[in-house]
C-alpha cells in the first residue's frame, strides 16, 4: 500500500470513529445531509485560483494584494482574508485551526502580518494561536471567549461524518484538536483604522450575531468584509449571543453606508458578493416580523428562504 493511500485509508478511518462519539446532530434546518453535494459553489470557477495549499485550503486573489483563504471540506466552509499593504498585512479571521494557516500566509507574503478577528466563534479564531499580534472590539464576551479557548469535547461535533466530506490534512489529530486560549494584543473601536501602509481600513461595530461583531471597509478598494453579519447562506440570528434588534440594526447601518463599498468578502462560501444584499437583508427582516416569507420549521428553529441567503430563527424570537 502506497503511502498517499494508507494516509487517506486513516483519515477516513479517524472520521468514522468520531462519528460514532456522543454529540447532538445539529437540525437538518442548519446542517443540511450532504451538503457538499453543491460545491463547488459557481462563484470559484470566476475567481483566480492562486493554488491549494496543504490539501486544506484553496487561496484565490480578488484583488491586488487581497487573498480569500478558504476551507471547503468542512461545513462551515471557513473564509479567512489575508489583506496587504506596501508595509504590513493582517489576517482577518483565522478560520477553524484544522490546517496550517501561518504557513499559508507565509507562502503568500514576507510582510508582518497580525490577526483582526470579525469576532471570536470557533471558526473564526482556530490559528490565532500561531500570530503574535491579535485585535477584537473591545467586548467583555469577545475578550472571554479568547482568553478561555475552546476544548476538545466542543469541536468533536465539528469533524464528525456530517461535517466533513474530504480527509483531514496529514499531520492533524483529531483526538487533542483544541483552539488555545490567547490574549488580545489590541482592542478595537468603532471607527478605529487600521494602517497598512497605503490602504487604510475602517472599523465599523456590527452587533447582532455576536456582541463583538465588526465589520471592515476597505474604502479605496470599495470593499466591506463582512464576518457574519452577511454570508451568502444561512445566516445565523438564532444562537444564544445573537441579539435580534442588534443584528437589524447593523443591517440598517451597512445599508446606510452601501454607496462606500461595492463588493462583500463575507465570513463563509463566497469571498465575492455584490453590495446589492445587504439592503434586501434587512427587508427579509422586515418580512419575517411582518409575518410573511417562506420557510420550514423544525423544533423551535425557522429557516426563511431568500434570494441568495437565508435567515436561521428561532420561533420564540419571531415578536
Amino acid at each position: 500500500m502506497n503511502g498517499k493511500l494508507w494516509i487517506f485509508m486513516c483519515a477516513v478511518i479517524g472520521v468514522f470513529i468520531l462519528s460514532c462519539a456522543p454529540g447532538e446532530k445539529p437540525s437538518e434546518l442548519v446542517q443540511p445531509e450532504n451538503w457538499w453535494e453543491n460545491l463547488p459553489r459557481p462563484v470559484y470557477a470566476t475567481l483566480e485560483n492562486a493554488g491549494t495549499f496543504q490539501s486544506w485550503f484553496e487561496v484565490y486573489k480578488l484583488t491586488e494584494g487581497t487573498y480569500a483563504i478558504y476551507e471547503p471540506y468542512q461545513f462551515e466552509e471557513a473564509m479567512s482574508y489575508l489583506v496587504l499593504g506596501k508595509e504590513r498585512g493582517i489576517i482577518i479571521d483565522t478560520g477553524t485551526g484544522i490546517g496550517d494557516l501561518k504557513q499559508v500566509v507565509s507562502e503568500l507574503t514576507d510582510l508582518p502580518v497580525s490577526v483582526v478577528n470579525t469576532h471570536t466563534h470557533f471558526d473564526h479564531v482556530g490559528n490565532n494561536y500561531q500570530f503574535e499580534e491579535i485585535a477584537i472590539y473591545e467586548d467583555a464576551s469577545e475578550i472571554n471567549r479568547l482568553i478561555e479557548g475552546i476544548d476538545n469535547a466542543f469541536l468533536q461535533r465539528h469533524i464528525s461524518i456530517e461535517s466533513l466530506w474530504k480527509p483531514l490534512p496529514e499531520g492533524f489529530d483529531p483526538k487533542t484538536w483544541t483552539i488555545p486560549p490567547v490574549e488580545p494584543t489590541y482592542l478595537l473601536d468603532e471607527g478605529t483604522t487600521i494602517d497598512l501602509g497605503g490602504r487604510i481600513l475602517e472599523v465599523i461595530h456590527t452587533p447582532g450575531h455576536s456582541p463583538g461583531s465588526i465589520c471592515l471597509l476597505d474604502p479605496d478598494n470599495r470593499i466591506l468584509f463582512t464576518g457574519d453579519t452577511f454570508f451568502p447562506g444561512p445566516l445565523y440570528a438564532h444562537a444564544s449571543d445573537v441579539n435580534i434588534d442588534d443584528y437589524m440594526a447593523s443591517i440598517e447601518k451597512l445599508t446606510s453606508r452601501i454607496h462606500e463599498y461595492d463588493f462583500l468578502c463575507s465570513g463563509h462560501n463566497d469571498p465575492w458578493v455584490n453590495s446589492e444584499v445587504i439592503p434586501r437583508v434587512g427587508e427579509a427582516f422586515e418580512t419575517i416580523f411582518e409575518g410573511g416569507g417562506n420557510f420550514d420549521e423544525d423544533d423551535g428553529l425557522r429557516r426563511y428562504y431568500f434570494d441568495g441567503f437565508d435567515i436561521l430563527i428561532r420561533t420564540d424570537m419571531i415578536k
